[in-house]
């Protein structure tokens, strides 16, 4: 087994880019917001999901629209995952937990993990690190009761 390169300077800058495009990618699920979540991805942006197959582009956009917009509630958290960065390309794997309510007492604890391929743009935001490619795998999915008040979400971050 080789070891891993060397960690650089421009290598752990692109580590904290990618983590903050997650982390902007959870506040767009977060909130239901389809345009934030579109900003993540490249313009052929892929994403493959269980049921729905692959998605490209504006496909994938709809397609997420239309899936958040059947939740009254739905949070992911990250619970551990890593990214390997070559050059203006990265691959990552992430875990994570999302908890979903469509009605009250009618929620689903999810745990999945997130086999990525992401690819720097010309962008500012997040030293233009986007989705090239999001793979789902579903490992639990199950129910669990929500029956307390859901509050709306804040406003995006500026």
């Amino acid at each position: 087994m080789s070891a891993p390169p060397p960690a650089n300077k421009a290598n752990l800058q692109a580590n904290l880019e990618i983590r903050r495009l997650l982390a902007d990618m959870l506040d767009a699920v977060a909130r239901g917001d389809a345009d934030a979540w579109a900003r993540c991805w490249t313009p052929d942006g892929v994403w493959e999901i269980p049921g729905y197959g692959r998605l490209v582009g504006a496909e994938a956009v709809a397609r997420f629209a239309e899936l958040r917009g059947q939740y009254e509630l739905c949070v992911q958290s990250l619970l551990s995952g890593r990214a390997d960065v070559d050059g203006d390309t990265a691959t990552g794997r992430w875990y994570f937990r999302e908890v979903q309510r469509v009605s009250p007492g009618a929620g689903t604890d999810l745990l999945g993990c997130y086999d990525d391929e992401y690819r720097r743009t010309n962008s500012t935001v997040n030293g233009g690190w986007r989705f090239a490619r999001r793979r789902f795998w579903v490992l639990y999915r199950g129910s669990v009761a929500l029956d307390g008040t859901v509050y709306p979400p804040p406003p995006p971050p500026r």
